[in-house]
């Protein structure tokens, strides 16, 4: 699926209080990967991490630990989490969905868990 960072950021936000911040970028530092975190309003828990690496647009998400070794198992989009503790998170591959319904309820998942 064909998006950028910023359509990302605003598909993930659609219908929740979010708020979105790059705490863990620091100014000068030689890793130059940009991490959005996409945090709840209120609590500003995170509920996900958009970034690029390499050419390619990533979201880290947190995900009921019964169900992350299925989906990595079975999905070549979704990746053990990459930021995160791999026990609570995954890593979706955005470029390898295919379809916004599924990036919709992982979404929605994740603001869930993290509430």
């Amino acid at each position: 699926m064909e998006m950028t960072k910023e359509e990302l950021i605003a598909f993930s936000s659609v219908g929740k209080k979010v708020s979105v911040d790059e705490p863990f970028n620091a100014p000068g530092h030689r890793n130059r990967i940009v991490f959005d975190a996409l945090r709840h309003a209120a609590s500003k828990k995170i509920f996900g991490l958009a970034y690029e690496k390499k050419g390619t647009l990533y979201l880290d998400l947190k995900c009921d630990p019964a169900r992350i070794d299925e989906l990595v198992n079975t999905m070549p989009y979704i990746l053990p989490g990459q930021h995160f503790t791999k026990q609570h998170w995954i890593t979706l591959d955005i470029d390898q969905l295919s379809s916004k319904e599924v990036l919709r309820k992982l979404i929605d998942a994740s603001y869930q868990l993290t509430d």
